[in-house]
């Protein structure tokens, strides 16, 4: 099985990273790790990696500087293994994760996407900040659409899929930093099982530099450039993607509310509502993640009925 690892100027974390999946007590492990043209000594350090395993460590370095999703795909290009875990630069695998899932993925061919809880980390101080199963509980599953619907349903750092479930063209470049999601719904888009491991299995370094932090707003094109994708490419899952784009609606709309912004959320809580009605349901809920969320809805709802 292979691990791919893409990393980019992440001097300060990447040999944990690296070394949290070479020691898995699994004995065929092929890490991949590509970096994106590093300026702060990152290249160096997967080099020396590379060669204290030899045997289980692949280097990608010194082919420039591409941005995330194309170095994502220079190292699954790279990836041998029937089966593919998913890691980043700065993230840490936790002991006997890979031979879990690799084990899960043995008692049935129908499985696709395996993934486990994830303990998020505050790197200063080392200390648990959340799990990410209390934000997302986990499941299991069939198909695409609970992932559609749903968002990721997995922290990517607990990822495991299999090979043959890749889209022939793996990553799509048109998504800068959200292609994880993308690629999640590809795999499952024709019908495959989902489900996951016991345990925390991963841990997920929380830090100034993260992803998520740095390009919310492109992130947040990328959503619903990926759901389009899925729609063009996939057709059955046409009624998905309307659910999805309207939760997205809907989620902004409750960020904007947080913001202060009222005028901004009545139009993305329009566009969630002519997505579908029903996602304006539950304005009592609403009103505990933001305190005016309700009044708003219920406000509003008349009026797109009209």
């Amino acid at each position: 099985m292979s691990v791919m690892l893409p990393t980019y100027n992440q001097v300060d974390f990447v040999e944990e990273a690296v070394r949290s999946a070479v020691e898995q007590d699994y004995p065929r492990v092929q890490v991949v790790v590509a970096d994106d043209g590093s300026t702060d000594g990152t290249d160096r350090v997967v080099l020396e990696l590379a060669a204290r395993y030899p045997d289980r460590v692949v280097a990608v370095v010194g082919e420039g500087h591409v941005g995330m999703t194309l170095n994502c795909n220079r190292a699954l290009a790279r990836c041998t293994g029937d089966l593919v875990a998913f890691h980043a630069g700065d993230d840490v695998f936790l002991p006997g994760k890979l031979r879990l899932q690799v084990d899960w993925f043995a008692e049935d061919p129908r499985r696709v996407l395996c993934g486990h809880d994830v303990e998020a980390f505050d790197n200063r101080t080392d200390a648990r900040m959340y799990l990410m199963s209390e934000i997302v509980p986990l499941t299991s599953g069939e198909g695409a659409a609970e992932f559609i619907c749903r968002g990721t349903l997995f922290g990517g750092v607990s990822i495991m899929v299999r090979a043959s479930a890749l889209p022939p063209w793996r990553y799509d470049p048109r998504v800068a930093f959200a292609a994880d999601w993308l690629m999640w719904m590809e795999v499952l888009a024709h019908g495959g099982h989902f489900g996951h491991v016991p345990g925390v299995l991963a841990r997920y370094r929380r830090h100034p530099e993260n992803v998520s932090r740095n390009h919310a707003a492109t992130r947040r094109d990328d959503q619903y450039v990926s759901l389009a994708l899925v729609e063009s490419r996939y057709p059955w899952l046409l009624e998905s993607c309307r659910i999805g784009r309207g939760a997205l609606h809907r989620s902004h709309g409750i960020a904007a509310l947080r913001k202060g912004d009222a005028r901004l959320a009545r139009r993305y809580f329009g566009a969630a509502f002519r997505e579908h009605p029903t996602l304006l349901d539950g304005a009592g809920y609403l009103s505990t993640l933001v305190p005016n969320a309700g009044g708003l809805l219920n406000r509003l709802r008349p009026k797109l009925q009209a």
